[in-house]
């Protein structure tokens, strides 16, 4: 159980800290974004509390590279924190003046205070899993210079003259066939680095039985649920890329058809919408699923959205149960 919470928001050099112990969170000061400065927060920190650090949680904006030495820095003190993802702490908003980084503290600290009954702390990740993440982060660098290139002469092509155009095209192809060889050395790279991995390999093999999940969809699946630790059910992941529906309803009688979340990770969505035609042409159950709901006039882009939840879950029970999935031959 957590009494004493704080609020930090980061940049790059600097961050600003509030902490409250009850509803109304106070600015505390703003501190360098370094190790001394963290220390340096703590000791202020501690002339307001009397409470053992276990009963401290810290909250903060995952900021990517800047949050990083924070989260580092105090999982190894045993101080329990939270970095937060961003899509959440914009959607909590308090009655606030203006904006700057100690409102938004304020509002961070606020945020942890009202979730202190729900906080589950972070933990570092593991090198293979950020490794695995800066990998696929080239790989997509890689993939969208080489669409770019491949766009760009295309929509140019009446500018040039024939023989000028026909020059470039051979360039372009040259380019792009070195960006397609990077992009394999990419990919032969995270392969090998997952099986070194025994429970990562063997997840990674799991996922792959699902029809229509290949191994680029499995790899953003383990990076971004930690190998299914920090992840634990499909319901979850649905959220987080989007894909969930909620019912929206507006006064007491009026009810829409259901939403999903838009303020997801709409690249690990995008990733997993490029199963939905293979499972759709190569897994009966599915295919089943599909003419059946089409011919019903369900609208495409929602079944498409249910064939994503379809797999997302067939996923996660494979990897629950630790056996391949196993192909039916009709819809059940």
């Amino acid at each position: 159980m957590y009494n004493f919470f704080v609020g930090v928001d980061v940049s790059k050099k600097t961050i600003d800290v509030s902490w409250t112990d009850g509803p109304k969170p106070s600015y505390l000061n703003h501190f360098a974004n370094t190790i001394p400065g963290f220390k340096k927060m703590i000791a202020s920190l501690s002339k307001h509390t009397a409470v053992s650090f276990s009963e401290w949680i810290i909250c903060f904006e995952n900021t990517g590279t800047y949050s990083k030495a924070l989260l580092s820095w105090l999982v190894s003190q045993e101080i329990p924190c939270l970095e937060e993802n961003p899509m959440k702490l914009n959607g909590h908003k308090i009655l606030s003046r203006g904006k700057s980084d100690k409102i938004d503290s304020r509002i961070i600290c606020d945020y942890v205070y009202t979730k202190r009954d729900r906080v589950v702390p972070s933990t570092l990740t593991k090198p293979l899993i950020q490794e695995l993440k800066k990998l696929l982060s080239q790989r997509e660098l890689l993939l969208k210079q080489k669409q770019a290139l491949a766009k760009s002469l295309q929509e140019q092509k009446a500018e040039f003259s024939p023989v000028l155009y026909e020059l470039l095209e051979k360039q372009n192809k040259l380019l792009i066939d070195q960006y397609n060889l990077n992009i394999t050395k990419i990919e032969e790279l995270i392969d090998e680095k997952i099986k070194t991995d025994k429970e990562m390999d063997k997840n990674n093999k799991l996922a792959q039985s699902v029809i229509g999940v290949g191994p680029i969809i499995t790899w953003y699946m383990i990076a971004y649920t930690n190998n299914f630790s920090s992840v634990k059910n499909s319901r979850q992941f649905a959220n987080y890329i989007g894909i969930a529906p909620h019912p929206y309803e507006s006064g007491t009688s009026i009810k829409r058809n259901a939403k999903t979340n838009k303020m997801a990770n709409q690249q690990v969505k995008a990733i997993v919408s490029n199963g939905i035609q293979s499972a759709i042409q190569y897994d009966p159950q599915i295919q089943a699923y599909y003419v059946r709901k089409i011919s019903e006039g369900k609208p495409e882009g929602v079944v498409y959205n249910n064939v994503k939840n379809k797999l997302i879950s067939r996923v996660f029970s494979t990897i629950t149960r630790g056996t391949p999935y196993v192909k039916l031959n009709s819809y059940v």
